[in-house]
């Protein structure tokens, strides 16, 4: 939106350089895009939002400034001097839906004279980038620019049937407009229409063959307020963008249609150098606008903001504004301006408070409140970090139906109770599934036959069940992995996917949730039983995993091993202990290796449990480094070897210390297990 600063002036007289002005301006949200000196004037052309059309005018950056400013006032044109006749019968206005039209306000003006306009006015008109055509199209633009109204004014000589009608567009109808563009018009389209063709599109742009030529003498004025979904409608359907629209479409004062036309009569009297006096006036307003009373308590504004904005300095602002005050005692009742269309709500009110009152009255305190609404919630918390933890680790997710045929279900679970659909899609979707895992072997199998040499996996969902008559239904979590873990390249060798590697993965998902996941074998259905495992944590069961058996890798055609995991995910989450922060430990830390032979019938579960139960305080961690079996260890036997990491949180450690705790710690895991110490 431009703006000429001198013209500016004239509605609220304020004495600020050009730096000062914007600065004020941009402090009530009103940013200046570009700068400009036309003709030895400052114009400033300024951002506006969507929500304020009322800024899209002189009159309304007048009146912002001058609530900013209690010095100032916002002094409009004087316009009582403009008088309007009642109507008369020789001419009418007809709106024919009152949904597309909120006001139409027209009179006509007869035996004038087309000149030009005044050199002062076709130079603010330069200014703001609108080319001086003639002194009536000027006078119109000047009111827009001024006040923020559109109007149109047409040569009346070329109505037809001494009428205007506000109607939608017939099947078929066409109208060449002032650019001399034809367009096709339908119902979406609003028209200005006399008895016989239509004249112009509403709140867009007029017909050339009703607009004013240097042969007009008696003209119709229209000042009026479209529906603003209609105007952006028809607007957008021509993929057209004018003046005019751009206002519309925003919503315009219905309550500015008579003021407007004053204006404008006052400015042709102006230039054609006499007083005129309509010969005909109608305001046609089927639906006048209603502004409800807001409820605004007077302690809010603070409450709010944070901000101790006093109780008079609140009504003064509001005032300013143009909006009106009843006082209720601990309340007011604030009527909105017509002008402001956006103000519905208390909060908005508030905004405005904040807005003049001064962002910089704010303090940089956090509130000492607690927020009684707000709960964390834990189960979706932990899903995503469960998520991102995947997707890192290179899983993509997938999302399957929850049907699946019959010998699927059994393929998951071949003792369990199918829940049967009444009315299935088809045999494959007849039944609900039992397990992810099947529909993520289907998935597997999809890429994998086409070429997809990695397909890591994961999904979350709902399976479900019958236990007697009674539906039973469950969260899972199901994992899987086939093909290459690590690609071939000039560096290094190809690398499948095997089980150690899945149970990492499945270990360092546990970790991710502060739980140690354990692995107990323990024979599954739809796993290998050389390789099945029944995975628990504090010795609760959450589910099961290990690699697929050849027979489910047969239905599917799948070459490769596949491994998967499904996990109860409501026992999962049930299990994630309650996140407390903890200070880092600054002290530091020494490192002891411990290298053993231990039986092969032990598995590293048990050595694992073992640890844990003899672990000394200051053990912070320890790892499997080794493993090894060769002609040098004994038969039955394997050769490990574990790190150990400790660290006091009080105090460095001495070496004597660590080396008194290793020792003792190694011996009585060795006596425990059996082991012997390389």
């Amino acid at each position: 939106m431009k703006i000429n600063v001198e013209y500016l002036k004239r509605f609220a007289a304020f004495d600020l350089d050009d730096r000062a002005l914007k600065d004020l301006l941009a402090g009530i949200g009103l940013e200046t895009a570009e700068t400009q000196s036309i003709g030895g004037e400052t114009v400033l052309d300024l951002e506006t939002t969507p929500n304020r059309p009322d800024w899209l005018s002189h009159y309304g950056i007048a009146r912002e400034i001058a609530a900013k400013d209690a010095r100032l006032r916002f002094t409009p044109m004087e316009l009582s001097g403009v008088k309007l006749p009642p109507a008369s019968d020789d001419f009418s206005i007809h709106i024919e839906d009152a949904a597309d039209c909120r006001r139409y306000s027209g009179c006509i003006v007869r035996d004038l004279k087309v000149t030009e306009s005044p050199p002062e006015v076709q130079r603010l008109l330069l200014s703001l980038g609108l080319r001086p055509i003639n002194d009536i199209v000027d006078a119109s633009n000047l009111v827009m620019m001024t006040c923020g109204q559109p109007l149109h004014i047409f040569d009346l000589e070329r109505l037809q049937g001494a009428q205007v009608r506000v109607r939608r567009a017939r099947k078929n109808e066409t109208l060449r407009l002032l650019d001399e563009r034809v367009v096709a018009l339908d119902e979406r389209h609003l028209l200005i229409a006399d008895a016989s063709r239509p004249l112009a599109l509403a709140g867009i742009m007029g017909g050339l063959e009703s607009g004013i030529s240097a042969g007009t003498r008696h003209i119709f004025i229209e000042s009026a307020c479209f529906e603003p979904v209609v105007i952006r409608l028809g607007a957008h359907a021509l993929g057209m963008k004018t003046d005019a629209s751009y206002r519309f479409e925003r919503g315009m004062d219905a309550e500015a249609t008579l003021p407007a036309l004053r204006m404008a009569l006052l400015l042709l009297a102006r230039s054609q150098g006499r007083a005129l006096v309509p010969a005909f006036f109608q305001d046609v307003y089927p639906r006048p606008q209603l502004r409800p009373a807001l409820r605004l308590e007077k302690d809010f504004p603070a409450r709010l903001t944070g901000m101790e904005i006093p109780a008079a300095v609140c009504a003064a602002i509001l005032g300013r504004l143009g909006f009106r005050l009843r006082d209720e005692g601990g309340h007011w009742l604030v009527t909105p301006p017509s002008h402001r269309v956006d103000a519905e709500y208390k909060e908005d009110l508030v905004e405005e408070i904040a807005r003049i009152h001064g962002y910089d009255h704010l303090t940089g305190e956090m509130p000492l409140a607690a927020n009684p609404v707000l709960r964390i919630d834990h189960e979706r918390v932990t899903v995503q970090r469960l998520k991102h933890q995947l997707a890192g680790a290179g899983f993509n997710e997938v999302i399957n139906y929850v049907f699946q045929s019959p010998e699927e279900n059994l393929m998951a679970d071949p003792q369990g109770s199918p829940l049967t659909l009444k009315n299935p899609l088809g045999r494959d979707f007849s039944v609900m599934k039992n397990s992810l895992l099947v529909g993520l072997l289907r998935n597997t199998a999809a890429n994998a036959n086409q070429g997809v040499e990695r397909v890591a996996l994961f999904e979350i969902g709902k399976a479900f069940g019958l236990e007697g008559r009674q539906v039973r239904e469950s969260r899972r979590l199901a994992i899987s992995a086939c093909g290459l873990q690590q690609r071939k390249d000039w560096r290094q060798t190809g690398l499948d996917f095997d089980f150690a590697w899945f149970k990492s993965q499945l270990a360092s998902l546990g970790r991710r949730l502060r739980l140690e996941l354990a692995f107990r074998r323990d024979a599954q259905p739809l796993f290998s039983p050389s390789c099945s495992f029944a995975v628990e944590v504090n010795g609760r069961g959450l589910g099961r995993a290990g690699e697929i058996a050849p027979e489910p890798r047969r239905h599917f055609k799948l070459e490769k091993p596949v491994f998967a995991a499904e996990l109860d995910l409501a026992a999962l989450i049930a299990a994630v202990p309650e996140s407390r922060f903890r200070l880092w430990n600054r002290y530091p830390a020494t490192r002891r290796d411990f290298t053993f032979l231990m039986p092969m019938a032990v598995s590293y579960e048990e050595l694992s449990a073992a640890v844990e139960r003899l672990r000394p305080a200051v053990l912070e961690s320890y790892e499997l480094t080794d493993v090894f079996q060769g002609n040098a260890i004994p038969a039955g036997k394997v050769s490990f070897s574990l790190g150990c990491t400790y660290r006091a949180r009080e105090r460095t450690l001495t070496g004597e210390e660590v080396n008194a705790v290793h020792l003792e710690f190694v011996g009585r895991l060795a006596a425990q297990l059996g082991l012997i110490q390389r």
